[in-house]
């Protein structure tokens, strides 16, 4: 098997990016944009040991879950890698893909739920970070190709573009950004030479307003009230911020974000629960299937009958709001002295500062301490990708809660970290959502019960 083979092949499973899988003389190749159950002439890109990657040539026998993609660069864009797929199928294949991750990692069967669909299934997306560059001597902003820093542009200089994924108003913010950067002269960033002043524009809606963020290699943004005055013909109610990042890194913000006009924070609500964002802030990117979620675990809480809740990683406290609603007790851990100090605004804005203990250290510290006082408690994670630090399993393990309700948004780390809890626990339910729809990526909530001692 060689780079620039052709072959045909027949498309017998479904890879976990949703990509197409056939074999070939003990070979995997993995087609992205290929359907199980379809007949391919495709091209060999890249040879592993004993798996490769291919392009689709020619599609000669086509899936009936095939549908035709709503966006000309959707193969070409890392965004939307389940496009061309019937909806319905896009479910299935993330509720089979959950499924496979935990008995691949955890030697079992596991019953999971069928996926939760997302109300919207294009313009869901309440937060964009836009690389910003040059081609053909114009200005560019896009996403990058996969497995690359190569742009794939969705919006240029003095055209009007747009992206599915983009949130009513954002693709407008976009335009009249590229068209301010032409206008005053701003150079874009090359990452190569580590030269340039723009390097990305990351817009978030909260609730109808704009927080626009211009990321930038450098301490100050020309004419930016030039922007402003661009931004406000829109029409639309907008804070504008910068964020310096002189380094060279793969990290998009910088450490610091500095208020150019409008509100240091925008103000939203989510189930009832007041919150504020700054443009560092973590929040769930749909809107939609966050405030789904946050109601069943909300319901989980509450048909416990435990009053104590744990808050693992806890954040600016949106979720320990949410949980107050349903428990007498909430003890919200969260490391950053900021976040915590940003959790009690929220804890006195809605009314909760009597019900939430907002607790600064390290969870595998503090979590034993407050588990071992409690008579019944419920721990509730909704950790990075990367999953839960080994020191908080191992904390959990030692201290045994009565339930954990654990929120992911990567089924391998997920499936990992279930596993090492299986001794103690057993699972009452599996349940993806569909936070990104069109893409590979599935949120996951399990709902895990102590076993009961003999």
């Amino acid at each position: 098997m060689r780079v620039g083979d052709i072959l045909t092949v027949d498309i017998t499973s479904v890879g976990m990016d949703g990509e197409g899988v056939a074999r070939v003389d003990g070979f995997v190749l993995f087609v992205q944009g290929a359907l199980l159950g379809e007949c391919v002439k495709v091209q060999i890109t890249q040879v592993k040991k004993s798996f490769c990657f291919a392009k689709v040539i020619k599609l000669l026998v086509a899936s009936n879950d095939r549908v035709a993609p709503a966006c000309k660069i959707c193969f070409k864009c890392g965004g939307c890698e389940m496009l061309h797929i019937d909806y319905d199928k896009q479910l299935e294949i993330k509720r089979q893909n959950v499924k496979n991750c935990l008995e691949k990692q955890c030697k079992r069967e596991f019953a999971v739920d069928e996926t939760v669909a997302s109300p919207k299934k294009i313009g869901c997306r309440n937060k964009i970070q836009v690389p910003i560059s040059y081609q053909e001597g114009k200005l560019v902003g896009g996403y990058y190709a996969p497995n690359s820093h190569s742009i794939v542009p969705f919006c240029k200089q003095g055209e009007s573009g747009s992206c599915l994924l983009n949130s009513d108003g954002m693709q407008e913010i976009l335009d009249v950004f590229l068209n301010y950067m032409d206008n005053q002269r701003i150079t874009a960033y090359d990452e190569r030479l580590h030269s340039g002043l723009a390097r990305h524009l990351v817009i978030r809606k909260v609730d109808g307003k704009f927080a626009i963020c211009v990321v930038i290699n450098g301490n100050r943004l020309p004419k930016y009230d030039d922007l402003i005055t661009r931004l406000k013909s829109l029409g639309i109610e907008f804070s504008l911020y910068i964020s310096p990042n002189t380094r060279r890194t793969n990290v998009i913000m910088g450490e610091k974000v500095i208020t150019l006009y409008g509100e240091d924070s925008l103000q939203g609500e989510a189930l009832g629960v007041k919150f504020l964002v700054s443009p560092q802030s973590f929040m769930q990117i749909n809107d939609d299937v966050r405030d789904m979620i946050y109601s069943r675990v909300g319901e989980l809480i509450r048909d416990s009958g435990i009053s104590n809740v744990i808050d693992a990683y806890s954040g600016i406290g949106i979720m320990s709001n949410i949980f107050a609603k349903y428990a007498d007790k909430v003890y919200a851990i969260e490391i950053v002295p900021q976040a915590i100090a940003n959790s009690q605004v929220l804890a006195n804005l809605n009314g909760n500062s009597d019900k939430i203990i907002n607790i600064c250290g390290d969870c595998a510290e503090e979590l034993p301490k407050i588990v071992s006082r409690l008579s019944k408690s419920i721990v509730v994670l909704d950790p990075p990708r990367k999953g839960c630090d080994t020191a908080v399993l191992s904390a959990l393990l030692s201290a045994l809660p009565d339930q954990i309700i654990y929120v992911s948004c990567n089924p391998a780390t997920l499936a990992r970290d279930v596993n090492l809890l299986l001794d103690k626990y057993e699972p009452a339910s599996i349940t993806p959502y569909d936070m990104f729809p069109n893409t590979k990526h599935i949120e996951t909530l399990i709902c895990l019960k102590r076993k009961q001692t003999k």
